[in-house]
């Protein structure tokens, strides 16, 4: 069992991008951005994800969003950080994909 589940987490990116991600279950996370998005992207969706624990307190998360981004995410709660990659299709990216590597930090919501 995910021992996050029942919980929720605030993500701040380097690129400015703020999530709260709340952990619905073993298989089922919603993500709702905390400041208006102006890539295009919801403000708020339940996806389902999947994960594994790496080492103690870090786990690799990954989730297909509706529109066919794929997020996959080491996320260390020993140092409070995560590192997201993300693609998605893009005609004119090489091979056909666009991406976004992104690093941040990881809170609990007060």
């Amino acid at each position: 069992m995910f021992k996050y589940n029942g919980k929720a987490i605030v993500v701040d990116y380097e690129n400015g991008y703020l999530f709260q991600i709340d952990y619905l279950s073993d298989s089922e996370l919603k993500f709702t951005s905390l400041k208006e998005r102006t890539d295009g992207g919801p403000m708020t969706e339940t996806e389902t994800y999947f994960y594994k624990e790496l080492a103690d307190d870090i786990f690799f998360v990954n989730w297909v969003e509706e529109a066919g981004v794929v997020v996959s995410q080491i996320l260390d709660f020993n140092k409070m950080e995560v590192d997201t990659f993300m693609t998605w299709d893009q005609e004119a990216a090489r091979g056909g994909r666009g991406h976004l590597v992104n690093h941040g930090v990881i809170r609990f919501p007060e």
